[in-house]
């Protein structure tokens, strides 16, 4: 009966995220993570074979796959907290964000961008790790990340950065911290962007 009870809640929590509208997806907590509006036209035309670049893995904090694991496998909802309902989603949610970030930012480019943690079959892969990603104090999103490039063949790195920063919330709760995760995601984004089209010398 408990298993039959959890199936049915985590059919209901997929139905909810399948509906949401205007985000990647949503859940128990914060609304869903936003990604960057696309950029304006016109974009370039790509003639021939266009350059594919894969995003992944994106990898999330200890506390964010904890909570998922915690989701996946506790039979009993009612014993999960609401701090770990609300970190489980952002293990599906920060990596589909910062794919589609990428997509939409070398859109205009002719680039095309696609969620593959392998890349083996792409020009250039992107890994990110994202070590530090919460709200250090009521007002503030902390953010540190390491992200890697990587050349045709995907096996050795052609370019490594180290970020760190922090993201103000406007507003307090849930809504002001799902907002000011949307803004980090999008910061770290462009700056990966902006630093994989040095290689490529596109600006």
């Amino acid at each position: 009966m408990r298993s039959w009870m959890h199936r049915i809640g985590l059919l209901a929590a997929v139905l909810a995220l399948a509906g949401c509208a205007g985000s990647v997806g949503t859940g128990p907590g914060y609304p869903g993570l936003v990604p960057v509006p696309m950029p304006p036209g016109p974009y370039a035309v790509t003639q021939g074979k266009r350059l594919v670049v894969a995003v992944g893995p994106t990898d999330v904090p200890g506390y964010i796959t904890r909570a998922a694991a915690i989701m996946s496998t506790t039979v009993n909802a009612a014993n999960i907290s609401t701090a770990d309902r609300k970190a489980s989603v952002l293990e599906r949610e920060i990596p589909s964000v910062v794919a589609e970030n990428v997509r939409r930012l070398l859109a205009p480019y002719g680039i095309e961008a696609v969620p593959d943690p392998r890349g083996k079959n792409a020009d250039y892969r992107i890994a990110v790790d994202l070590r530090v990603f919460e709200v250090s104090r009521p007002d503030v999103l902390k953010t540190r990340a390491r992200w890697v490039l990587y050349g045709p063949g995907g096996m050795s790195p052609i370019m490594e950065r180290d970020v760190a920063f922090s993201t103000p919330l406007r507003e307090p709760g849930d809504a002001g911290t799902g907002d000011a995760m949307s803004r980090a995601l999008a910061d770290l984004t462009r700056g990966i962007v902006k630093d994989f089209g040095g290689v490529l010398r596109i600006r």
